[in-house]
């Protein structure tokens, strides 16, 4: 409809705005959080980096003479024994010249008996190069083993995988497998807390791996089990963290930053790389010793590296922000909304007040101009033979008035918030017998043929309903000229009220269901009071039943349709 179309601009408009403003303060707020966020990231690598320069300070001491490592071997073995890395975290430890003394790597670490002396049993370490043994299918089958986490609820439950070296070789730091063997563990016993206690593996439920390795540089075999750990030294082989180590190791990398760091000896900082929009990747770098009495650099180094994702650390933050200040904004929306339309109603209102009350005054002043008139002659016995017509004629005006307020009165009973109805299931089809039978005198005289088709049940208060009825029927006979049709027809939850006859102007159709508007003169010389069809329109309204008119080749068509 066009009077709809300033009603959907100033909604889109009003959603427009809102929608700008929210997505103006969200995008604020997502930079802030995100800045915020690798602020946050670099005092963690900040914090971990000062933790692991510690460490290793405090095992490298015992090995160190004249600034030389006196036994590599040992420093590496204590340094895969005692640091711990937050995972997307890579660490390189370099002399003062740049050579690289130590790196966490991609390697597996392996956990084995040294010697055994009395009772006590002494562990070492040692580290298992899976691409120089294994294909990449079996090294990512086996890591995929090393690193599962199955839960397990009841005894049976598949709780993990136990990954066994049997029988292997040492050359230094690195151990060559003979055999690496997979247990499946199974859940036996839950504590009190409900958390695994004890597991099992079944004898034969074993998975294989061999090496076929020749000892053709005669290295000491041994001839024992040891046991693969999953640790965070032994981060992914993926294409980030490959990136990332090698960027750590790189001996120019930290050769570039070592001068500007030297500038500030007071405070060591967080050198940030940005690789794309959300990915970061952080260093941080610190001497062995801060202070040399030569003034020379340090002669060791420690360098961390991490990768860090803002976009994976803030999304679950940013999704609760943006969902909440969207409903936020649609509530608004809604509010507003709904405040236009309360606006809009009370204009409407307030302009059909005036109209209804200039009609009112309209109708009511032709039969009290008509009462006053006759009323004057009887004063002053003008053609005194005439009186009964006087009379006659002051007493139909009198009823036409009351016939009007009585309407009003109605009209208003019906529009107040304070009015109930009594529903209940009424035949639409017997209502419509009887709203026909009393009006049948009527149409017999003006040679109206009446007819009623169809049936339905409908939820509804039985007299409100009823006047509906009375008034469709009496807007259809005032305005059905003589040998016409009526005709009511009941289907498809619809009815409809049809009568022969002149058609509704189009630009008038909405405006009959208001008060006091009677639609084309032409269409009859109603006496009506105009206020029938609105009173109609309040009772549909208040039964949540749509309802219109519209216009047919030979008539006019009221309708409304019920649940």
């Amino acid at each position: 409809m066009k009077r709809d179309h300033p009603k959907r601009k100033i909604y889109l408009r009003i959603f427009s705005l809102l929608l700008a403003i929210y997505l103006i303060l969200m995008l604020a707020f997502s930079t802030f959080f995100l800045s915020k966020q690798k602020k946050i990231a670099m005092m963690d690598l900040q914090t971990d980096g000062l933790y692991l320069s510690t460490s290793i300070e405090r095992i490298i001491k015992d090995y160190v003479s004249n600034n030389q490592i006196i036994d590599i071997t040992k420093v590496r073995k204590e340094l895969v024994n005692t640091l711990y890395l937050e995972p997307d975290t890579e660490l390189a430890f370099f002399t003062g010249d740049y050579e690289l003394v130590y790196n966490t790597n991609p390697y597996w670490t392996v956990s084995y008996t040294s010697q055994v002396v009395g009772n006590h049993y002494y562990t070492d370490y040692a580290y298992i190069n899976p691409e120089d043994w294994f294909s990449d299918e079996e090294s990512q089958e086996i890591e995929d083993y090393l690193y599962a986490a199955p839960k397990a609820e009841k005894v049976g439950d598949l709780s993990g995988y136990a990954v066994y070296v049997e029988g292997f070789w040492l050359d230094n730091e690195m151990m060559i497998p003979k055999t690496i063997y997979v247990h499946r563990m199974y859940a036996d016993e839950f504590n009190k807390n409900g958390e695994l206690s004890r597991s099992s593996g079944v004898p034969g439920d074993v998975i294989v791996y061999e090496t076929n390795y020749e000892n053709k540089k005669g290295l000491p075999y041994y001839d024992q089990t040891a046991e693969i750990i999953p640790n965070n030294l032994g981060n992914p082989n993926n294409e980030e963290q490959n990136a990332l180590r090698k960027a750590v190791i790189n001996p120019a990398n930290l050769n570039q930053l070592i001068p500007p760091l030297f500038m500030k000896l007071e405070k060591s900082e967080v050198y940030s790389e940005k690789v794309n929009l959300f990915n970061y990747r952080f260093y941080w770098i610190e001497p062995y010793q801060r202070t040399l009495e030569d003034g020379s650099y340090s002669p060791f180094w420690t360098v961390v590296g991490r990768n860090v994702n803002l976009w994976e650390q803030t999304v679950p933050t940013l999704k609760f922000i943006w969902a909440t200040g969207f409903i936020i904004i649609i509530f608004a929306f809604i509010l507003s909304s709904q405040t236009y339309k309360t606006i809009q109603k009370r204009k409407i209102l307030e302009k059909q007040r005036r109209e209804m009350v200039n009609a009112l005054a309209h109708d009511l002043k032709t039969p009290l101009s008509i009462i006053s008139g006759y009323a004057q002659n009887l004063q002053e016995n003008v053609l005194a033979e005439k009186r009964e017509h006087y009379i006659a004629q002051i007493q139909e005006n009198v009823g036409r008035m009351d016939n009007i307020i009585r309407e009003m009165l109605e009209l208003s009973k019906v529009e107040s918030d304070t009015f109930q109805m009594n529903v209940e299931e009424v035949s639409l089809r017997g209502l419509c017998q009887e709203v026909l039978q009393r009006y049948k005198p009527i149409c017999d005289e003006k040679g109206i043929n009446l007819q009623l088709e169809g049936e339905a049940v409908v939820k509804a208060d039985t007299s409100l309903l009823a006047r509906v009825m009375d008034n469709f029927v009496i807007n259809a006979i005032e305005n059905t000229p003589e040998d016409g049709n009526i005709r009511i027809s009941i289907h498809d939850h619809l009815l409809e009220v049809y009568n022969s006859g002149s058609r509704i102007p189009e630009e008038q159709i909405e405006d009959v269901w208001l008060p006091f508007k009677k639609g084309e003169a032409s269409r009859g010389k109603t006496k009506g009071t105009g206020l029938g069809l609105a009173i109609a329109r309040s009772i549909l309204e208040l039964h949540h039943f749509s309802y219109g008119a519209k216009n047919l080749d030979d008539g006019v068509v009221f309708w409304f349709k019920f649940q």
